[in-house]
């Protein structure tokens, strides 16, 4: 009866590692994925900035009016974010799930830790999803 109570135990142990192992690997798999959505969310956020039409003081009036109504709904802190107008929404979508919300229209701000979709003729954000900017280069200063 001893062997069997030390089998049983060692059954669990064994099984009690194997689920923290599949855990880690899981969580390694989630974080690589994360990463690869947070690199294309800046590519398109570039795209979207060079497809922009109008000049650039008109641009750059529009895009402190968007970032004064989203400020009144969320913090997002002292930096000013970038401001991109949404014009080809199934072209995004088909590269990011993360615009599946959004309407051509629609307004992209990203700053240093997210990226916020927001929708002005409703006041509303429609999404926020966390991002890390990396300095031009990829030196951390």
């Amino acid at each position: 009866m001893n062997q069997s109570s030390r089998k049983g135990s060692l059954d669990k142990g064994t099984l009690l590692i194997i689920a923290l192992v599949a855990l880690i690997a899981l969580i390694g798999v989630l974080e690589a994925k994360r990463r690869i959505l947070e690199t294309q969310l800046q590519r398109v956020t570039v795209r979207l900035e060079q497809m922009q039409g109008g000049s650039t003081k008109q641009n750059q009036e529009k895009a402190s009016k968007i970032v004064r109504k989203v400020r009144i709904l969320m913090e997002i802190g002292d930096v000013e974010p970038t401001v991109a107008t949404i014009i080809d929404v199934e072209a995004l979508r088909k590269r990011n799930p993360f615009y599946n919300k959004a309407e051509n229209g629609d307004y992209l701000i990203v700053t240093p830790e997210r990226a916020i979709l927001y929708r002005e003729e409703t006041n509303r954000i429609l999404d926020v999803v966390p991002v890390q900017l990396k300095p031009a280069g990829g030196q951390n200063q």
